[in-house]
């Protein structure tokens, strides 16, 4: 494994690689990178978007990476291992959730410059893992993220909403969710449905470690937190109380639900993570 470049005084003290990972060390994969760069060049870092559960790097690319692009921010968005175009799809059921973080890690290394960390989802919580190893990281965006602790509260209100799609997601099959599960009713339901349309499977093993309890990240880059008014899967609650953990201030976006990116409101969080960024790197 490549080591993430390190920067600055915190360097010597990055926990990038720890004992299990050289005991049982995350298979080499070949992993979808997508890229949407500024049309000059620009002083502004990259912008690493990491995709959640049953997505892939595709749903950065249809609104978020060419907006940001526009903005100055280059763009990249890897597909993690089983996801979108990259390999691993035959192990998936057995992948952990830290073979996911090798996957963003090793991608870091082909950056041209320490980046900004934005997750969405299982995404986020990655983000959360990553920023604590990479201590690099300029800054980390958490959209509609699994909270730092554990994510079982948001289990009942899925179980009211949709319990086929939980049901099927604990036994590893395809969720098939509700287009109301991941959108928001300001989002047109023939939208909603398009992109529900594209997701695809996920790890058993990485989904029930979602839930189990874990301990919070030590992570000392800015961080924002972003969340949907009607997320089924990540509630508002969770979402303020993530915040919390990581001392600011949770942005609600009435009428949204959990896939952010893709709603048909999908600029508003975008523009306020931009101007964020803006503000927070001094750029």
């Amino acid at each position: 494994m490549r080591l993430p470049f390190s920067h600055g005084p915190d360097a010597r003290r990055e926990p990038v690689l720890r004992r299990r990972d050289w005991t049982f060390p995350a298979p080499a994969v070949r992993r979808e990178v997508i890229e949407v760069l500024p049309d000059t060049p620009t002083d502004k870092p990259p912008l690493l978007f990491i995709h959640g559960a049953w997505h892939g790097a595709w749903c950065w690319q249809e609104h978020w990476m060419p907006a940001a692009a526009a903005r100055g921010w280059p763009c990249y968005a890897v597909s993690l291992r089983g996801h979108g175009a990259s390999e691993g799809g035959e192990r998936l059921d057995r992948t952990p959730l830290r073979f996911y973080e090798h996957d963003v890690l090793q991608t870091i290394t082909e950056l041209p410059q320490p980046p900004v960390l934005v997750g969405h989802s299982m995404g986020g919580l990655l983000a959360q893992h990553v920023a604590e190893r990479y201590r690099s990281a300029r800054a980390a965006v958490l959209v509609a993220s699994v909270p730092p602790g554990h994510h079982a509260w948001s289990l009942p209100t899925l179980l009211r909403h949709d319990p086929g799609a939980l049901a099927r997601a604990i036994v590893g099959a395809e969720p098939d969710f509700r287009p109301s599960t991941m959108y928001g009713p300001a989002t047109d339901e023939r939208t909603a449905r398009r992109y529900t349309d594209r997701t695809g499977p996920e790890s058993l093993l990485a989904t029930h470690q979602l839930v189990l309890p874990r301990r919070v990240r030590d992570v000392r880059c800015p961080v924002l937190v972003l969340g949907g008014g009607e997320d089924r899967l990540v509630p508002p609650f969770e979402v303020v109380r993530t915040a919390r953990v990581f001392g600011t201030q949770a942005r609600l976006f009435r009428g949204m639900g959990h896939n952010l990116m893709l709603e048909d409101d999908w600029r508003a969080p975008l523009e306020v993570t931009l101007d964020w960024l803006d503000e927070t790197l001094e750029l």
